[in-house]
């Protein structure tokens, strides 16, 4: 199996945040957005690669005696350090845009 894409405790931003199944089977769960900046609070190795849980959003209590909801992997892309970022090539990106 893949290592997974993520670390406990990493930023990340939901990419895909279309969870129609996911909420038809329990709509009181809490889902990730597009937008904002969310913490990875645990991984899960499942049959279909690795989930997370998230910081910001806690089910733990939304369907009692299952493992709190998790959100597959490839639904999230890393929040790059802000060291990585050449401000000054995004400065010039928002001026053209």
């Amino acid at each position: 199996m893949n290592a997974p894409l993520f670390h406990v405790g990493q930023a990340v931003v939901c990419t895909n945040d279309d969870f129609t199944l996911l909420l038809a089977q329990n709509p009181a769960i809490q889902t990730p957005k597009r937008g904002p900046i969310y913490t990875v609070r645990r991984l899960f190795d499942t049959h279909r690669g690795f989930g997370i849980t998230l910081e910001e959003i806690n089910n733990a209590g939304v369907a009692p005696g299952f493992p709190e909801a998790n959100f597959h992997e490839s639904r999230f892309a890393a929040v790059p350090d802000v060291e990585e970022l050449d401000l000054a090539e995004l400065m010039a990106e928002e001026v053209t845009a």
